[in-house]
C-alpha cells in the first residue's frame, strides 16, 4: 500500500524537467500483466525525443484508450545529466476488462439500451476481445470485436469486427407516418483494419477492408408524391439483397482533454468501393472534418469546425451524406434539410463554450449545413442555418436549442450509463 502511495506521489507530482529536455529512459511502474514493452511501444513519444508541451497529455490518453487500465498517471523526472529527463508512466490494470450498460438517445433513433463487455490484455499483450449490443426505438445492432495494438510485434494495430443492424427509416418527414413511407435497412457484414502511427505521430492512419450483405425490405411508398418520387423509386428499386464491399483508407488526429479540450481534431476518410471487390456500385467518397479548439481565457473555449464530402461514381442511396447521424445539426430536426441525401455536403459550426463545474459546459451556437445532389443533370440542393444555445451535460449530454428555428436537438448517443472495470 505504502509503495503505491509513494509512486502514486512521484507520479502526480508537478514535472521537474522543462520542455524541450531528451528524454533518455522510460520507466513503466504497476504493470503486473501487461509487458512494459507494449506500453512504450504505443507510446507517442520515444526515448530520444525531446518533450513537448501537451506530450503528457497525449501518452496519457493513448494508454487510456487501449481499455487496459484503471488508472494511468504519466509524468516526467530529472535525467542523470543536464537537459535529460526520465518519462515514467504508472498504471493500475484491469484484472478482466470492461462491462457496460447505458441509455442511448438520438434524433434519429429514438432511446434505447445499450450493453457491452470486453476481455482485455490477454497474455499481457494488450489484445482485447468484446461484444456490444443495443436496441433502440428504430435500430437494433450488435457487434463482435479483436483488436492487437502490437500486431506481430510491429508497430502496427489490428482489429477485426463482425457486426450486424436493423433499422427502420423514413422515407420522407411529415407528422402522419402513413404518409411519409418507410423501408427496413438490414446490415450484415465483417471489417479488417491495420494502422501505424505516422512519422507526425500525433495522426494515425488505417487501411480498412469491408463487406456487408445489404437487405432492403418492408417498403411503403409515401402517399404524397415529393420531388417527382426519384427517391422512392430507388429504394423500391432497390429492395431485396444486395452486396457492399468497400476499402478505405483513414487519417485522423484527436485533441486532447475530451469534448472541446484543446487543439486540433481532423478526420479524413477516403472510402473505394468496386464491382470488381464484389460490390453493388462502383463510387469513391470522401468525407472529412477539421476543428479547432482555443482556450481563450479561463474555462472560456471558442470551437470552429467544418464538414465536408463528396461522392463520385454510382452509390447506393444509403451511402450517401444524409444530416443526422455524425452530421446532425444543431438547432435543426433530421433530414429536413436534403431529405433524399446528396453526394456533396458540407457543415460549418461555431461554439463560444463557458465551463460550469460540475455539470459541464453551457455555450451559444452558430451551425450551417447543406447537401447537393445532381438528378437528370439537375442539381438539388438544399441548406440551412441555425443560431442558439446549448448545454453539454456532464461532458456526456449535449442538448442545443435553436432560437431561430425553435427545435430542440440532443446529439449525444450516451445520454446516461454505467461502466464497471474489472
Amino acid at each position: 500500500m505504502f509503495k503505491y502511495l509513494a509512486i502514486l506521489c512521484l507520479i502526480a507530482a508537478p514535472a521537474l524537467a522543462q520542455i524541450g529536455h531528451e528524454i533518455e529512459q522510460i520507466e513503466v511502474r504497476g504493470n503486473e500483466k501487461t509487458r512494459a514493452e507494449i506500453i512504450r511501444q504505443v507510446l507517442p513519444i520515444k526515448i530520444g525525443d525531446p518533450l513537448r508541451e501537451g506530450d503528457l497529455d497525449r501518452c496519457r490518453v493513448v494508454l487510456e484508450r487501449l481499455l487496459l487500465f484503471r488508472t494511468v498517471f504519466v509524468n516526467v523526472k530529472p535525467g542523470t545529466q543536464k537537459g535529460k529527463a526520465i518519462l515514467v508512466v504508472y498504471v493500475r490494470e484491469k484484472r478482466f476488462g470492461t462491462l457496460g450498460g447505458s441509455l442511448e438517445y438520438s434524433e434519429l433513433d429514438g432511446f434505447g439500451l445499450a450493453a457491452d463487455a470486453y476481455y482485455a490484455n490477454l497474455r499481457g499483450e494488450g489484445k482485447l476481445i468484446g461484444a456490444a449490443y443495443g436496441w433502440r426505438e428504430r435500430l437494433k445492432y450488435w457487434g463482435f470485436r479483436y483488436g492487437d495494438p502490437l500486431f506481430l510485434k510491429t508497430n502496427q494495430a489490428f482489429h477485426i469486427q463482425v457486426r450486424g443492424s436493423s433499422a427502420d427509416r423514413d422515407i420522407f418527414r411529415h407528422s402522419n407516418p402513413d404518409i411519409r413511407g418507410r423501408y427496413d435497412l438490414e446490415r450484415i457484414g465483417f471489417a479488417l483494419g491495420i494502422g501505424q502511427p505516422s512519422p507526425l505521430r500525433a495522426y494515425h492512419f488505417v487501411l480498412k477492408y469491408a463487406f456487408e450483405a445489404i437487405q432492403i425490405g418492408a417498403f411503403q411508398r409515401p402517399a404524397i408524391a415529393t420531388g417527382d418520387e426519384v427517391f422512392a423509386n430507388e429504394i423500391a428499386e432497390a429492395e431485396g439483397r444486395e452486396k457492399l464491399s468497400t476499402l478505405a483508407l483513414h487519417l485522423f488526429k484527436q485533441s486532447t482533454g475530451g469534448p472541446w479540450g484543446h487543439g486540433t481534431d481532423f478526420n479524413a476518410r477516403l472510402t473505394l468501393s468496386s464491382k470488381v471487390l464484389g460490390s453493388v456500385a462502383n463510387y469513391a467518397k470522401f468525407r472529412t472534418e477539421l476543428y479547432r479548439h482555443q482556450h481563450l481565457f479561463a474555462g472560456h473555449i471558442l470551437s470552429l469546425g467544418i464538414k465536408a464530402g463528396g461522392i463520385w461514381g454510382h452509390p447506393p442511396f444509403y451511402e450517401r451524406f444524409y444530416l443526422d447521424g455524425d452530421n446532425q445539426l444543431r438547432g435543426i430536426e433530421r433530414r429536413v434539410i436534403g431529405p433524399e441525401g446528396g453526394t456533396l455536403f458540407f457543415v460549418a459550426e461555431a461554439l463560444y463554450a463557458v465551463a460550469i463545474k460540475p455539470l459541464g459546459r453551457i455555450y451559444a451556437f452558430a451551425e450551417s449545413g447543406g447537401v447537393c445532389r445532381f438528378v437528370n443533370d439537375n442539381s438539388r440542393r438544399d441548406a440551412g442555418t441555425a443560431i442558439g444555445v446549448g448545454l453539454l451535460l456532464f461532458n456526456r449530454i449535449d442538448i442545443s436549442f435553436g432560437i431561430n428555428t425553435g427545435t430542440l436537438i440532443v446529439k449525444s448517443h450516451r445520454f446516461g450509463g454505467i461502466k464497471f472495470g474489472l
